[in-house]
């Protein structure tokens, strides 16, 4: 049995003759630490812009109560201020805000880095049906795992909900910009890094598992959640790899996003994202089966979608997937960010 391991995106990267990063992984990684917290930084400060009104409105309701001490105080603004970041409304803004990530990454890698988006993952030609592909796989990959939990017990289906069909589209928008965003910091900026000095395996590796301990804070986060969320990451990783390809990648991140929260109206990854097209409700004591509050993504119908989406990816031969390994793309490669 063949492992599809060699990928084009690795010779892009290496034969990239101006792209500054270290050779050493544990000096790539810190850049990278920093580099993250500083598009988390800009994403914050502008989505607390937008919170402060309602900060300001908790603080002052939390001031004309009696408290028995100052540390019940603090509590119960901390218990306020949890629920605001589960508000759906909130949900919409960070979303939006996630742009700045990508911006702060695009940055980096074009001006200090001095990469051009090619060795990101990012290619001019077949780009729109590349995006739409990649929204059809993740739009089946999730509904399989959707399939899974109910055929085990662990979902409850409520019909079709009457929802505002500019909800629904605002928050399609917002899902657009943070899959893209999540997939430019880990896939196209770490995941590439990496790759320009060692081999895709750990690249893989690497990418993926950080991926999965980026969304601890999460609502409901469980050992459950950050092995699938792992297994997301490598299996997208692969994608990127045997496409040659980012747009796929973060069509499948949306549309795995949206069709879980917006869709079927299931938790996405611990948050609430309100108008859905479908009303599904968690069974309860059915955790393993449908992942509790942190949604499907913690379940293990979705270990066993997304072990066998790594499985196809790692050993079936797909010309249509691999069809840019057989074009020429040196033009391709000299796309100038």
């Amino acid at each position: 049995m063949k492992l599809y391991t060699d990928y084009a995106l690795t010779k892009t990267v290496r034969e990239s003759e101006k792209f500054v990063t270290p050779k050493n992984i544990f000096l790539k990684l810190l850049i990278f630490v920093v580099v993250f917290y500083i598009a988390q930084l800009a994403q914050g400060f502008v989505l607390i812009i937008f919170a402060l009104p309602r900060l300001l409105q908790i603080y002052a309701e939390m001031a004309e109560q009696e408290f028995i001490s100052q540390e019940e105080l603090q509590q119960a603004i901390a218990d306020k201020v949890k629920n605001l970041t589960l508000d759906p409304s909130m949900t919409r803004i960070m979303l939006y805000c996630t742009v700045l990530s990508t911006l702060v990454i695009f940055f980096f890698c074009k001006v200090i880095e001095s990469r051009k988006l090619s060795t990101l993952g990012f290619r001019k030609q077949h780009a729109g049906l590349q995006y739409l592909a990649g929204l059809a796989v993740g739009f089946v990959l999730f509904s399989l795992t959707v399939f899974l939990s109910d055929m085990l017990g662990g979902l409850e289906f409520h019909g079709l909900q009457e929802f505002p069909i500019s909800g629904i589209l605002i928050m399609f928008g917002g899902w657009i910009l943070q899959g893209m965003s999540e997939e430019v910091i880990c896939r196209g900026y770490l995941m590439t890094t990496i790759l320009r000095d060692h081999k895709p395996v750990w690249a893989i590796l690497i990418n993926a598992g950080l991926f999965g301990f980026m969304h601890a804070s999460n609502n409901g986060f469980s050992i459950p959640a950050v092995i699938n969320l792992t297994l997301f990451g490598a299996m997208i990783s692969l994608y990127v790899l045997r496409t040659d390809n980012l747009w796929g990648a973060c069509a499948i991140h949306s549309i795995w996003n949206f069709v879980q929260g917006n869709f079927y109206g299931l938790p996405v990854s611990g948050l609430n994202t309100g108008a859905t097209i479908f009303s599904t409700s968690l069974v309860e004591k059915k955790d393993l089966m449908n992942g509790g509050a942190f949604g499907l993504e913690a379940s293990l119908p979705c270990t066993v979608v997304l072990c066998i989406a790594i499985a196809v990816l790692l050993v079936v031969p797909m010309p249509f997937l691999d069809q840019n390994k057989n074009q020429n793309q040196d033009q391709e490669r000299d796309l100038q960010a």
